[in-house]
Protein backbone atom coordinates (compact mmCIF):
# COMPACT_ATOMS: atom_id res chain seq x y z
CA UNK A 1 0.00 0.00 0.00
CA UNK A 2 1.02 3.46 -0.62
CA UNK A 3 1.35 5.67 2.42
CA UNK A 4 -0.68 8.37 1.27
CA UNK A 5 -0.56 10.08 4.48
CA UNK A 6 3.30 11.43 3.73
CA UNK A 7 1.71 12.09 0.14
CA UNK A 8 -1.55 14.26 0.98
CA UNK A 9 0.44 16.45 3.63
CA UNK A 10 2.48 17.56 1.13
CA UNK A 11 -0.02 18.26 -1.13
CA UNK A 12 -1.66 20.44 1.15
CA UNK A 13 1.44 23.37 0.06
CA UNK A 14 0.35 25.23 -2.82
CA UNK A 15 0.77 28.67 -4.07
CA UNK A 16 -1.74 31.23 -2.71
CA UNK A 17 -2.10 33.20 -5.75
CA UNK A 18 -3.11 30.01 -7.88
CA UNK A 19 -6.12 28.14 -7.56
CA UNK A 20 -5.71 24.64 -6.30
CA UNK A 21 -6.15 21.41 -8.61
CA UNK A 22 -7.67 17.78 -7.21
CA UNK A 23 -10.20 17.38 -4.87
CA UNK A 24 -12.08 19.79 -3.15
CA UNK A 25 -14.58 19.06 -0.09
CA UNK A 26 -17.48 20.78 -0.53
CA UNK A 27 -17.67 20.08 3.71
CA UNK A 28 -20.75 19.45 5.34
CA UNK A 29 -22.28 22.12 7.89
CA UNK A 30 -22.52 20.63 11.55
CA UNK A 31 -25.25 21.91 13.15
CA UNK A 32 -27.04 21.57 16.80
CA UNK A 33 -30.71 22.01 17.46
CA UNK A 34 -31.89 25.21 15.74
CA UNK A 35 -29.60 25.32 12.98
CA UNK A 36 -27.17 26.73 15.12
CA UNK A 37 -23.49 25.88 14.29
CA UNK A 38 -21.59 22.87 15.76
CA UNK A 39 -18.07 25.01 16.09
CA UNK A 40 -16.41 21.40 17.77
CA UNK A 41 -17.70 19.22 15.41
CA UNK A 42 -16.54 21.75 12.18
CA UNK A 43 -13.15 21.45 14.13
CA UNK A 44 -13.23 17.53 13.71
CA UNK A 45 -14.19 17.62 10.69
CA UNK A 46 -11.74 19.76 9.01
CA UNK A 47 -9.12 17.74 10.26
CA UNK A 48 -10.67 14.42 8.93
CA UNK A 49 -12.01 16.10 5.94
CA UNK A 50 -8.73 18.03 5.48
CA UNK A 51 -6.52 14.53 5.04
CA UNK A 52 -7.14 13.94 1.97
CA UNK A 53 -8.41 17.44 0.54
CA UNK A 54 -6.57 19.72 -1.47
CA UNK A 55 -9.06 22.80 -0.81
CA UNK A 56 -12.48 22.71 1.53
CA UNK A 57 -15.99 24.70 0.37
CA UNK A 58 -17.82 26.14 2.35
CA UNK A 59 -21.61 26.68 2.66
CA UNK A 60 -21.79 24.76 -0.89
CA UNK A 61 -25.35 25.19 -2.18
CA UNK A 62 -25.75 21.59 -1.95
CA UNK A 63 -23.46 20.01 0.63
CA UNK A 64 -23.40 22.55 2.98
CA UNK A 65 -26.76 23.41 2.79
CA UNK A 66 -25.73 26.87 1.93
CA UNK A 67 -28.90 28.30 0.81
CA UNK A 68 -31.17 27.29 3.69
CA UNK A 69 -28.69 28.57 6.47
CA UNK A 70 -29.40 32.08 7.72
CA UNK A 71 -26.88 34.65 6.91
CA UNK A 72 -25.70 34.81 9.90
CA UNK A 73 -24.67 31.58 10.06
CA UNK A 74 -22.75 31.47 7.03
CA UNK A 75 -21.07 34.29 8.36
CA UNK A 76 -20.04 32.34 11.38
CA UNK A 77 -19.43 29.26 9.62
CA UNK A 78 -16.87 31.58 7.11
CA UNK A 79 -15.19 32.97 9.59
CA UNK A 80 -15.20 29.69 12.43
CA UNK A 81 -13.81 27.85 9.88
CA UNK A 82 -10.82 30.00 8.67
CA UNK A 83 -9.73 30.30 12.18
CA UNK A 84 -9.36 26.56 12.53
CA UNK A 85 -7.83 26.21 9.28
CA UNK A 86 -5.11 28.71 9.26
CA UNK A 87 -3.84 28.86 6.35
CA UNK A 88 -3.53 25.37 5.63
CA UNK A 89 -5.42 24.76 2.55
CA UNK A 90 -6.46 27.35 0.39
CA UNK A 91 -10.97 27.85 1.07
CA UNK A 92 -13.82 28.41 -1.14
CA UNK A 93 -16.55 30.15 0.46
CA UNK A 94 -19.99 30.02 -1.53
CA UNK A 95 -21.67 33.30 -1.29
CA UNK A 96 -24.90 32.81 -3.86
CA UNK A 97 -28.20 33.95 -1.74
CA UNK A 98 -31.72 34.27 -3.20
CA UNK A 99 -30.79 37.93 -4.50
CA UNK A 100 -28.21 39.99 -6.00
CA UNK A 101 -27.92 41.74 -3.45
CA UNK A 102 -28.24 39.38 -0.62
CA UNK A 103 -24.94 38.06 -2.36
CA UNK A 104 -23.30 41.16 -2.20
CA UNK A 105 -24.06 41.32 1.27
CA UNK A 106 -22.61 38.61 2.04
CA UNK A 107 -19.53 38.62 0.25
CA UNK A 108 -18.78 42.29 1.83
CA UNK A 109 -19.59 40.70 5.57
CA UNK A 110 -17.38 38.01 5.22
CA UNK A 111 -14.67 40.06 3.26
CA UNK A 112 -14.60 42.65 6.12
CA UNK A 113 -13.83 39.82 8.61
CA UNK A 114 -11.15 38.28 6.58
CA UNK A 115 -9.47 42.02 6.53
CA UNK A 116 -10.23 42.55 10.00
CA UNK A 117 -8.50 39.42 11.43
CA UNK A 118 -5.33 39.36 9.01
CA UNK A 119 -6.26 36.08 7.55
CA UNK A 120 -3.33 35.26 5.10
CA UNK A 121 -4.59 32.11 3.77
CA UNK A 122 -6.27 31.58 0.21
CA UNK A 123 -9.26 32.26 -0.35
CA UNK A 124 -11.84 32.25 -3.19
CA UNK A 125 -15.30 32.77 -3.75
CA UNK A 126 -17.77 30.57 -5.76
CA UNK A 127 -21.18 31.63 -6.94
CA UNK A 128 -24.33 30.18 -9.11
CA UNK A 129 -25.04 33.16 -10.38
CA UNK A 130 -28.40 31.92 -12.52
CA UNK A 131 -29.71 30.98 -9.20
CA UNK A 132 -30.52 34.26 -8.74
CA UNK A 133 -29.54 36.58 -11.73
CA UNK A 134 -30.44 36.02 -15.12
CA UNK A 135 -27.97 35.80 -18.05
CA UNK A 136 -28.69 39.31 -19.06
CA UNK A 137 -26.27 42.11 -17.12
CA UNK A 138 -24.35 39.16 -15.30
CA UNK A 139 -20.72 40.31 -16.84
CA UNK A 140 -21.60 43.75 -15.93
CA UNK A 141 -23.04 42.17 -12.65
CA UNK A 142 -19.19 40.63 -12.14
CA UNK A 143 -17.82 43.94 -13.06
CA UNK A 144 -19.08 45.42 -10.43
CA UNK A 145 -18.27 42.70 -7.57
CA UNK A 146 -14.77 42.23 -8.52
CA UNK A 147 -14.44 46.44 -8.17
CA UNK A 148 -15.56 45.96 -4.38
CA UNK A 149 -13.53 42.91 -3.39
CA UNK A 150 -9.75 41.89 -3.70
CA UNK A 151 -10.49 38.05 -3.54
CA UNK A 152 -10.86 35.54 -6.71
CA UNK A 153 -14.18 34.51 -7.50
CA UNK A 154 -15.02 30.51 -9.05
CA UNK A 155 -18.44 31.03 -11.28
CA UNK A 156 -21.10 27.71 -10.59
CA UNK A 157 -23.41 26.00 -12.97
CA UNK A 158 -25.40 23.66 -11.90
CA UNK A 159 -29.25 23.25 -14.12
CA UNK A 160 -30.98 21.33 -11.39
CA UNK A 161 -30.07 24.45 -8.47
CA UNK A 162 -31.60 26.78 -11.17
CA UNK A 163 -34.84 24.45 -11.38
CA UNK A 164 -35.57 25.34 -7.63
CA UNK A 165 -36.25 28.61 -7.79
CA UNK A 166 -40.59 29.06 -8.03
CA UNK A 167 -41.62 30.91 -11.62
CA UNK A 168 -40.26 30.15 -14.78
CA UNK A 169 -36.93 29.96 -15.91
CA UNK A 170 -35.92 30.60 -19.48
CA UNK A 171 -32.07 29.56 -19.22
CA UNK A 172 -31.01 27.16 -16.51
CA UNK A 173 -27.22 27.70 -17.32
CA UNK A 174 -24.86 30.04 -18.11
CA UNK A 175 -24.73 30.66 -21.84
CA UNK A 176 -21.97 30.23 -23.40
CA UNK A 177 -21.57 33.71 -25.27
CA UNK A 178 -22.08 35.25 -21.55
CA UNK A 179 -19.19 32.73 -20.22
CA UNK A 180 -16.81 33.95 -23.06
CA UNK A 181 -17.48 37.38 -21.45
CA UNK A 182 -17.45 36.50 -17.98
CA UNK A 183 -13.75 35.10 -18.43
CA UNK A 184 -12.28 38.55 -19.78
CA UNK A 185 -12.61 39.44 -16.09
CA UNK A 186 -9.54 38.64 -14.52
CA UNK A 187 -11.09 38.04 -11.11
CA UNK A 188 -13.19 35.19 -12.33
CA UNK A 189 -10.81 32.21 -12.30
CA UNK A 190 -12.45 29.23 -12.65
CA UNK A 191 -16.14 27.54 -12.91
CA UNK A 192 -17.32 24.49 -11.10
CA UNK A 193 -19.60 22.24 -14.26
CA UNK A 194 -22.29 20.51 -13.71
CA UNK A 195 -24.49 19.48 -17.02
CA UNK A 196 -24.15 17.74 -20.51
CA UNK A 197 -20.77 16.59 -22.19
CA UNK A 198 -21.40 19.18 -24.80
CA UNK A 199 -22.19 22.23 -22.81
CA UNK A 200 -18.78 21.24 -21.39
CA UNK A 201 -17.00 21.33 -24.48
CA UNK A 202 -18.73 24.32 -25.47
CA UNK A 203 -17.40 26.23 -22.29
CA UNK A 204 -13.83 24.66 -22.83
CA UNK A 205 -13.62 26.40 -26.33
CA UNK A 206 -15.21 29.68 -24.49
CA UNK A 207 -12.25 30.13 -22.73
CA UNK A 208 -9.80 28.65 -24.61
CA UNK A 209 -7.87 32.25 -24.55
CA UNK A 210 -7.88 32.15 -20.58
CA UNK A 211 -4.84 29.37 -20.00
CA UNK A 212 -4.96 29.86 -16.27
CA UNK A 213 -8.69 29.13 -15.85
CA UNK A 214 -9.81 26.02 -13.99
CA UNK A 215 -12.52 23.86 -14.65
CA UNK A 216 -14.01 21.58 -11.70
CA UNK A 217 -16.15 18.84 -12.20
CA UNK A 218 -19.46 19.38 -10.11
CA UNK A 219 -20.74 15.87 -10.17
CA UNK A 220 -18.15 13.03 -8.73
CA UNK A 221 -20.07 9.96 -11.14
CA UNK A 222 -19.01 12.67 -14.03
CA UNK A 223 -15.59 13.34 -13.19
CA UNK A 224 -14.86 9.40 -12.36
CA UNK A 225 -16.55 8.15 -15.59
CA UNK A 226 -14.94 11.68 -17.96
CA UNK A 227 -12.28 13.70 -15.64
CA UNK A 228 -11.95 17.21 -15.91
CA UNK A 229 -8.50 18.30 -16.58
CA UNK A 230 -7.53 20.13 -13.02
CA UNK A 231 -10.26 18.65 -10.51
CA UNK A 232 -13.86 17.41 -8.56
CA UNK A 233 -15.84 18.76 -5.81
CA UNK A 234 -16.79 15.24 -4.51
CA UNK A 235 -19.44 15.75 -1.27
CA UNK A 236 -17.76 11.86 -0.45
CA UNK A 237 -14.57 13.22 0.64
CA UNK A 238 -16.57 14.49 4.00
CA UNK A 239 -16.76 10.48 4.39
CA UNK A 240 -13.55 9.21 2.67
CA UNK A 241 -11.24 11.54 2.29
CA UNK A 242 -8.67 9.25 1.28
CA UNK A 243 -9.95 6.84 -1.20
CA UNK A 244 -11.09 10.39 -2.47
CA UNK A 245 -7.55 11.90 -2.81
CA UNK A 246 -6.58 8.56 -3.94
CA UNK A 247 -8.84 8.91 -7.20
CA UNK A 248 -9.07 12.23 -7.96
CA UNK A 249 -5.12 12.20 -8.65
CA UNK A 250 -5.07 9.34 -10.44
CA UNK A 251 -7.76 10.23 -12.93
CA UNK A 252 -5.89 13.10 -12.99
CA UNK A 253 -2.56 11.37 -13.69
CA UNK A 254 -0.52 13.04 -11.32
CA UNK A 255 0.87 8.91 -10.45
CA UNK A 256 0.91 7.73 -13.65
CA UNK A 257 4.19 6.16 -13.32
CA UNK A 258 1.92 3.81 -10.58
CA UNK A 259 -0.41 2.99 -13.76
CA UNK A 260 2.34 0.31 -15.37
CA UNK A 261 1.60 -1.91 -11.88
CA UNK A 262 -1.25 -4.38 -12.24
CA UNK A 263 -2.03 -3.89 -8.63
CA UNK A 264 -2.03 -0.39 -8.69
CA UNK A 265 -4.63 -0.26 -11.09
CA UNK A 266 -7.12 -2.91 -9.41
CA UNK A 267 -6.51 -0.83 -6.10
CA UNK A 268 -8.02 2.07 -8.25
CA UNK A 269 -10.98 0.31 -9.64
CA UNK A 270 -12.10 -1.66 -5.98
CA UNK A 271 -11.97 1.98 -4.51
CA UNK A 272 -13.77 3.40 -7.33
CA UNK A 273 -16.65 1.08 -6.80
CA UNK A 274 -16.67 1.57 -3.21
CA UNK A 275 -17.42 5.52 -3.79
CA UNK A 276 -19.33 4.72 -6.12
CA UNK A 277 -21.63 2.54 -3.95
CA UNK A 278 -21.93 5.15 -1.30
CA UNK A 279 -22.80 8.08 -3.95
CA UNK A 280 -25.47 5.89 -4.88
CA UNK A 281 -27.45 6.02 -1.80
CA UNK A 282 -26.25 9.73 -0.51
CA UNK A 283 -26.73 11.67 -4.24
CA UNK A 284 -30.67 12.04 -3.74
CA UNK A 285 -30.30 13.27 -0.78
CA UNK A 286 -27.35 14.49 0.02
CA UNK A 287 -26.58 16.32 3.15
CA UNK A 288 -28.67 14.32 5.17
CA UNK A 289 -27.78 11.33 4.55
CA UNK A 290 -24.09 12.16 4.24
CA UNK A 291 -24.52 13.52 7.38
CA UNK A 292 -26.13 10.28 8.71
CA UNK A 293 -22.82 7.89 7.53
CA UNK A 294 -20.52 10.85 8.87
CA UNK A 295 -22.65 10.48 12.80
CA UNK A 296 -22.44 6.42 12.09
CA UNK A 297 -19.10 6.32 11.51
CA UNK A 298 -18.01 8.80 14.29
CA UNK A 299 -17.11 11.66 13.06
CA UNK A 300 -20.13 13.84 13.56
CA UNK A 301 -21.94 14.01 17.38
CA UNK A 302 -25.10 13.81 15.35
CA UNK A 303 -26.82 13.97 12.04
CA UNK A 304 -28.52 17.18 12.27
CA UNK A 305 -29.98 19.00 9.45
CA UNK A 306 -31.16 22.68 8.56
CA UNK A 307 -34.53 22.92 9.50
CA UNK A 308 -35.62 23.21 5.38
CA UNK A 309 -33.41 20.15 4.81
CA UNK A 310 -35.69 16.61 4.03
CA UNK A 311 -34.43 14.53 6.50
CA UNK A 312 -33.64 10.29 6.23
CA UNK A 313 -36.35 8.38 6.93
CA UNK A 314 -35.54 4.56 8.63
CA UNK A 315 -35.12 3.05 5.39
CA UNK A 316 -32.10 5.14 4.56
CA UNK A 317 -30.91 4.83 7.86
CA UNK A 318 -30.93 1.29 7.98
CA UNK A 319 -29.06 1.13 4.42
CA UNK A 320 -26.72 3.70 5.68
CA UNK A 321 -25.58 1.36 8.69
CA UNK A 322 -25.07 -1.34 6.91
CA UNK A 323 -22.86 0.20 3.94
CA UNK A 324 -20.94 1.80 7.15
CA UNK A 325 -20.64 -1.90 8.39
CA UNK A 326 -19.35 -3.47 4.95
CA UNK A 327 -16.76 -0.97 4.93
CA UNK A 328 -15.93 -1.12 8.59
CA UNK A 329 -16.18 2.58 9.12
CA UNK A 330 -18.68 1.51 12.42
Amino acid sequence: MISWGRVLLSSMASDTNKLPKGLICPLVTPLKTGDVLDVAALDRLIGHAGIGADALLLGDVFWGEGLVLSPDTRIELASTALEIVQGKWPVFITITSDTSQATRELLAKVESFIERSGYSGSVFWVDYPIYYHSNRGLPQFYEAIARDTGIPLILGNHPGLAERRKGYIKHKNIRTNVLRKLSGIDHIQGLIFSGSLNRSINYHKAVRHRRDFMFYDGDEAAFIKQPSSNGVVAGGANLLPEAWHEITWSCLNRYDVQWQYADHVSQIWETGAMVQEFYDLYSKNSAAVLKRMLHVAGVLPNAHTASSTPRTDRTQNRTVEAICKKYDLI
